[in-house]
């Protein structure tokens, strides 16, 4: 299990963070289900930004237009935890949740996003974008009485997989539904698979993404860490791809 350090203060400052004023959306959409836009990037080395000033106000500008489409942020960090894989210790993951889908793309493809707010970071860092459908809402667990009543601080989790090995891969997902033990660690699928709209980048077409909340980090470790994922399930899975987990303190989620 792998910490990181902190994302350099400058990437952070210029591309994800902090309030200011923004001319946004007045209007609401007409919305059935949840949608969620996923960012992967940053700036890899913040001495080749050729305009830092104008970069630093991205952050502040996109803040608010992402909030008058009723919006918020549930992670825009770096992990806190890699249990998995490798991560570039200058790379965030953000994730937002709209109203639906099809409000964040009048979100992204609105005069005041593409002509005032993004020109901002123009040449400033390395974006994957992509919106996603929430999950069937009969994919949602319920928590069982298992995980402890001090449970009481979210963790996400983002996971991503490249399968190779197809049948290997099939044995161990069968036995992780066989064997319950997401849902007994209060497991809740928030949305996975590939983007319905890839927005910006080169998105791991080839990578499958699943991203889930347990009741608080303790469940999700003791479920990941634990008996008999580590010794019966997880082996299965040897050879069957490449795997990436990364965990998150949410700032919010509903």
């Amino acid at each position: 299990m792998k910490h990181l350090p902190s994302l350099p203060l400058l990437t952070l400052f210029l591309l994800l963070s902090g309030p200011a004023a923004a001319d946004g959306h007045d209007g609401e959409s007409a919305c059935s289900a949840d949608g969620y836009m996923l960012v992967m990037g940053g700036v890899a080395d913040p001495a080749s930004v050729p305009d830092p000033e104008r970069a630093a106000k991205y952050g502040p500008a996109v803040w608010d237009l992402v909030e008058s489409y009723g919006a918020f942020y549930l992670v825009r960090n770096v992990p806190d935890v890699i249990y998995e894989g490798d991560w570039p210790d200058w790379k965030a993951v953000v994730i937002s949740k709209w109203p639906c889908r099809e409000t964040g793309l009048e979100f992204w493809y609105s005069d005041a996003y593409q002509n005032e707010v993004k020109p901002l970071r123009k040449d400033a860092g390395a974006y994957d974008v992509g919106m996603f459908d929430q999950c069937d809402p009969g994919a949602r667990a319920e928590t069982e009485d298992v995980v402890p009543d001090a449970c009481t601080d979210p963790f996400l989790v983002v996971g991503m997989t490249k399968v190779t090995d197809t049948e290997a891969y099939s044995r161990y997902s069968q036995a992780i539904r066989s064997s319950n033990l997401p849902r007994r660690a209060g497991y809740t699928l928030l949305f996975g698979g590939q983007p319905k709209e890839v927005l910006e980048g080169d998105w791991p077409a080839d990578y499958s993404t699943m991203v889930s909340v347990y009741p608080c980090r303790e469940a999700w470790e003791a479920f990941y860490n634990g008996e008999p994922y580590v010794s019966e399930i997880k082996p299965l899975r040897a050879g069957a791809g490449d795997f990436l987990i990364l965990g998150f303190q949410p700032e919010r989620l509903e």
